[in-house]
């Protein structure tokens, strides 16, 4: 079964509900409800979301859906590996190397952001795909 490592920013568009994003992000999230994918979201992934969306929706809104979610996410590897090579990596955005490293470390296959591609090493270990060519690509 193909491992789909979400972003935060993609766990963020569907509890806080933000619409511009919220039914691309919806769909890829579906198919891990329907056993089609495994979902896999960093610890630090749900830190940063109750920490943004506690301050958009509240805490008690937050906090039931980041449960809702952990239902049907694996918990990716995050350890002193991930921190070295992100920390070695060169790449500005530490947060999304930690995120970049932990999906190589949980053996996903791809790896859905709406991130920009430039915030991600280019070396083809793990494709990065927003929501939109994800299911484009894997789903039509």
């Amino acid at each position: 079964m193909m491992r789909v490592f979400l972003d935060t920013n993609i766990l963020l568009d569907i509890i806080e509900g933000r619409q511009r994003f919220l039914l691309a992000s919806s769909n890829v999230f579906d198919l891990g409800i329907r056993n089609l994918v495994q979902l896999y979201a960093t610890p630090l992934s749900f830190a940063n979301c109750l920490y943004t969306a506690r301050k958009n929706v509240g805490y008690e809104p937050a906090i039931r859906g980041l449960k809702s979610l952990k239902n049907y996410i694996i918990a990716a590897t995050m350890d002193d590996n991930q921190v070295n090579a992100a920390l070695s990596s060169g790449m500005p955005d530490f947060e999304d190397m930690l995120q970049y490293q932990a999906a190589i470390a949980s053996e996903c296959d791809v790896i859905v952001t709406r991130d920009s591609k430039r915030h991600f090493p280019q070396d083809g270990k793990v494709p990065i795909l927003s929501p939109e060519e994800f299911l484009n690509d894997f789903f039509c």
